[in-house]
């Protein structure tokens, strides 16, 4: 995942900054109050809370002179409230347009509201002050998060290209027993490969992608993602993967649309396993403050090159609700599924799905990026599976943790924990993995 800016961008990160320099700096305003002085004050002490409130006590009061302005919009910053603090601090730097800690505050709080437009101005203007060497370059990174959310959002194209090297504790999700009960066979020995392994592995990855703007509110987009994954253990096998999309996406009665064709296949030791193409849909509406809610619907194929069993039809409904939390957003989802097997004979391998997954994502600062996402699936087989003359029930949970790390322009460093648990009361489909891998992103 790319580290993009969202409306909750750096906000501990350029609060804290910009405190040091409201707090060092002496005020360039007489008022006949003392609020400003004791909002200071608390702020000082890291009561960023009771410094607010404070703040909106004697705002109808105090709105409007200078000083108050100034302490009311950090401190309604510093609480995540940007939509309150823009009006005091764009009065401030009107009056005072070289007063950095304003016109900082200002930036930041037009980034965190998503006015990347704004916020680009507003550091362009601190650029041309007279600034310290650390203030100056922490300018010129956020006005390079700008330009490169822009570049996303403008006609070409957007590429990137990874290298990987990890630990996989298990690569082909083979079970830790030597030997299972089949009831029709009593216990049999399994191959080694499906058997756990652990193996070092490396993987190279590209991302190509293509956006041609159609006006302010509508895209067509294209992308190309091709990996391959090569492990030490000879008995892992090496696997390459597809992901072809061309979609539609626009803003219809305040709402988000899109659809897109997606292609999937996977190659296992260089010959065909898997082709999986389909259609999605999605609608996304904004409510409450920038929280916001959305429904994807899923249809699909999965055709298997020489398991003709296992093909079937894929239905998913996916509802989701994204909203900021603390300085980061978070997103919930609940899933709904179905896969139906095309012939009857095989219709052990159809399946109801039920399940949920909860990310949180935190931009650090302007180079410090995490990401935790935690999901859990429910599978429910239709028909006793005739081999093991048990009705299969699945329970896959999967916790990952990823991070970046901005470390020049146009480049990344990576990294990702992953642990993966699948419960099944068949013993050939139950399983442990862990992951680990550290890489490196290259972006044009």
């Amino acid at each position: 995942m790319d580290c993009q800016p969202s409306p909750q961008f750096e906000r501990k990160y350029q609060f804290a900054l910009g405190l040091m320099f409201f707090l060092l700096l002496p005020s360039a305003f007489a008022t006949s109050s003392t609020i400003p002085q004791e909002i200071t004050a608390l702020l000082n002490q890291q009561k960023i809370e009771q410094a607010f409130s404070l703040a909106a006590e004697n705002q109808a009061n105090l709105e409007g002179e200078p000083d108050f302005d100034l302490a009311f919009g950090i401190a309604a910053k510093a609480t995540n409230n940007c939509n309150l603090a823009v009006y005091a601090l764009e009065r401030v730097v009107q009056i005072l347009p070289q007063k950095v800690v304003a016109r900082y505050a200002l930036a930041g709080c037009y980034f965190e509201l998503g006015n990347f437009a704004a916020a680009q101005i507003e550091f362009n203007q601190l650029a041309q002050q007279n600034l310290s060497a650390e203030m100056q370059s922490i300018v010129a990174q956020h006005l390079n998060v700008i330009e490169r959310s822009q570049e996303r959002n403008t006609a070409g194209w957007h590429n990137a290209i990874e290298l990987v090297v990890g630990q996989d504790s298990n690569p082909n999700n083979g079970v830790e027993n030597e030997f299972i009960d089949v009831p029709l066979l009593g216990q049999v020995k399994l191959f080694e490969q499906s058997q756990a392994l652990s193996s070092s592995f490396y993987d190279l990855n590209g991302q190509f992608s293509y956006i041609a703007p159609l006006d302010q509110s509508s895209a067509w987009f294209s992308s190309l993602g091709v990996s391959h994954s090569e492990y030490s253990h000879e008995l892992a096998q090496s696997r390459s993967n597809l992901n072809a999309v061309l979609g539609y996406t626009t803003k219809m009665a305040g709402k988000d649309i899109s659809a897109r064709l997606f292609y999937r296949p996977l190659w296992l030791e260089q010959e065909s396993f898997l082709d999986y193409y389909g259609v999605v849909a999605e609608v996304g509406q904004a409510v409450l403050n920038q929280s916001a809610v959305g429904a994807e619907l899923t249809l699909a194929r999965l055709d298997y090159s020489n398991l003709d069993e296992l093909s079937r039809n894929q239905h998913w409904l996916n509802l989701w609700f994204e909203t900021p939390v603390f300085s980061g957003v978070s997103r919930l989802s609940i899933k709904l599924g179905n896969e139906q097997s095309q012939d009857k004979a095989v219709d052990f391998n159809s399946r109801r799905l039920l399940g949920a997954s909860y990310s949180f994502a935190q931009q650090l600062d302007v180079s410090w990026y995490y990401k935790i996402s935690v999901d859990y699936l429910q599978a429910e087989h239709e028909q006793t599976h005739p081999l093991f003359l048990l009705t299969r029930e699945d329970k896959y949970a999967q916790l990952v943790f990823d991070l970046q790390y901005q470390w020049q322009k146009d480049w990344l460093l990576t990294a990702q924990a992953s642990v993966v648990n699948n419960r099944s009361n068949l013993s050939l489909y139950d399983y442990k993995r862990s992951n680990v891998w550290l890489g490196a992103r290259y972006q044009f």
